[in-house]
């Protein structure tokens, strides 16, 4: 049996603990704020510097932390140039 802060139980428990509190982030305000964040972090910036919360969020949370990293992608592909922006255009 797995003990310590690797034990996906142990992980799971503490994710519900910590979404059940009185300011805990949870999906729709997270949502709000994916797309900015994704901006901020694809330029270099730490997401737990910019807001924990959203940060415990995604760890806790596969649905949001998906769309954080599909716009993280797209958003570094733009940025490198491998994303080709004119075909809407």
């Amino acid at each position: 049996m797995t003990t310590g802060q690797d034990d996906p139980l142990r992980k799971l428990i503490d994710c519900i603990f910590v979404s059940h509190q009185d300011e805990a982030m949870d999906c729709e305000s997270c949502g709000c704020q994916l797309e900015c964040f994704a901006e901020k972090v694809s330029a270099g910036a730490n997401l737990h510097d910019l807001w924990p919360d959203v940060e415990a969020h995604l760890a806790c949370c596969p649905d949001c932390a998906e769309e954080f990293q599909a716009l993280l992608c797209i958003l570094r592909a733009e940025r490198s140039g491998q994303l080709d922006t004119s075909a809407g255009r």
